[in-house]
């Protein structure tokens, strides 16, 4: 039997368990929250957590429903509104309407190639099976370049590229294309390759295609932070035209910078709607956590998107189906 004198403390103790409960959801939240709009340069530590803000924000969703089977309301609520806080900026951008209302289909795979250790034969296999116009690759070396364009079939089929890569196993980027290239550029910021041309599209005329690897930030977060910084100015200094640009960011949305980059971009994993789904890491005992492999257009819309895994490498390879816009059309 329950005394009266009982009731006060078993009250005590529950408002005790609200403020406790609150204030520990409060401190979490914040902190999750936070995490998707800070930017310290020098600091490797900030990028890093950000790559894991979708995963803490599943964690806060799970978090509120523990709070709500305990009654704890208040702590349930903070929590959700923390989720959708620290959420929402990681969410791939899927804009209404269209580009432009007809267009040339244009297929163009993007592959991190991981040290030039990727299986050729896997490499090619997947490239006869998307068959791309266009294939973007970055920590490519020319043994793997040549292992894939020795295959006569893929040879007809992508008979242009872009000049010979840097040497090492890391540093070389490179644009294999079905149609002529001209216009050659490097694309700045990075100290591995990044490089661009304009590929000659019938019935969409010049479209700019670019391969771009800026360093990681586990290592160089200063370089890293400018790096993708750099592209963006690229990309905003780079004429009208289509462009698409395409490779390994080493960034998701849950980076500001990357946000920058694309803002006046579309991304391809638009086809596959909002949920970021996650290119690295592949073959490891962790499953693949964050979408950092991506293809970005201007003048085109998406409209497919799929991921592949290749032995030998732990990026994903992200093949975009684009629509680009015909030439008498204008982009928005």
């Amino acid at each position: 039997m329950i005394t009266e004198s009982a009731r006060p403390g078993a009250r005590r103790r529950t408002r005790r368990q609200v403020i406790v409960g609150t204030t520990i959801a409060l401190v979490i939240s914040l902190a999750v929250a936070a995490l998707p709009y800070l930017e310290i340069r020098g600091v490797a530590a900030i990028p890093i957590a950000q790559a894991l803000v979708p995963l803490a924000a599943v964690g806060l969703l799970v978090l509120a429903v523990i709070s709500l089977v305990m009654r704890l309301w208040l702590a349930a609520l903070v929590l959700v509104i923390g989720a959708a806080i620290s959420g929402i900026p990681t969410l791939t951008p899927v804009e209404a309407g269209q580009a432009c209302e007809a267009g040339t289909p244009m297929t163009v795979l993007s592959f991190n190639a991981k040290l030039s250790g990727a299986d050729p034969d896997g490499l090619a296999e997947l490239i006869r099976a998307t068959e791309p116009d266009a294939v973007a690759l970055v920590e490519v070396d020319e043994t793997l370049i040549d292992a894939v364009r020795s295959e006569p079939d893929l040879a007809a089929a992508l008979p242009h590229r872009t000049r010979e890569v840097t040497q090492g196993q890391a540093s070389g980027s490179v644009i294999l294309s079905t149609f002529p290239l001209s216009s050659e550029e490097d694309v700045p910021g990075s100290e591995f390759d990044q490089v661009s041309a304009i590929a000659a599209v019938p019935g969409a005329g010049e479209v700019r295609l670019a391969a771009v690897h800026p360093p990681p930030p586990v290592w160089q977060p200063n370089g890293w932070l400018s790096g993708l910084d750099e592209i963006a100015a690229w990309v905003d200094q780079t004429p009208a035209h289509t462009l698409i640009i395409a490779g390994d960011f080493n960034a998701s949305f849950a980076h500001p910078a990357l946000r920058r980059l694309s803002s006046e971009l579309r991304p391809g994993a638009a086809a596959a709607g909002p949920i970021p789904w996650p290119t690295w890491p592949e073959e490891k005992v962790v499953p693949a956590f964050t979408a950092i492999d991506h293809t970005f257009a201007r003048g085109a819309d998406p409209v497919g998107w799929e991921s592949f895994a290749v032995e030998g490498s732990d990026h994903r390879a992200v093949v975009t189906e684009w629509r680009l816009c015909s030439e008498s059309s204008d982009a928005e």
